[in-house]
């Protein structure tokens, strides 16, 4: 895939480390889906079924060739009942492998909710990026 994005093409698939940041440093709209059913857990982590997306903001790469970026939720009841926010963070390496780490914290007190969540997937098992 080339930088440059048809306007035919609503979406364009994005299938490598170095095609995502070639897009994201054009000026390209891209948004991530996620689906940890196809991730494996890090230690200490349950395998998880949740699937969900979002669109990338703001975005740092580091002189190693990793991306990051992270995204943060209110989520207004979980099974107990209770609000929490959650911090997502995303590590895009160079070899194509991402690290989605989740921390959930409870509202108002923001005591940390859980231990922390890390799941490793690789770019279309697991995780999708698509520019607009």
């Amino acid at each position: 895939m080339s930088a440059t994005i048809s306007p035919a093409f609503a979406k364009q698939s994005i299938t490598s480390s170095a095609n995502l940041i070639a897009t994201l440093e054009s000026g390209h709209d891209v948004a991530v889906s996620v689906d940890l059913s196809r991730c494996t857990p890090e230690a200490g982590t349950a395998a998880s079924r949740s699937r969900g997306g979002v669109r990338l903001g703001a975005y740092r790469l580091t002189d190693d060739g990793t991306l990051s970026f992270s995204d943060t939720q209110f989520i207004a009841a979980s099974s107990d009942g209770r609000p929490f926010q959650q911090f997502q963070r995303y590590q895009v390496s160079p070899d194509n492998r991402v690290r989605l780490t989740t921390y959930m914290y409870d509202l108002p007190s923001l005591q940390q909710r859980g231990p922390l969540l890390a799941y490793q997937c690789t770019l279309d098992q697991g995780i999708r990026f698509h520019a607009d």
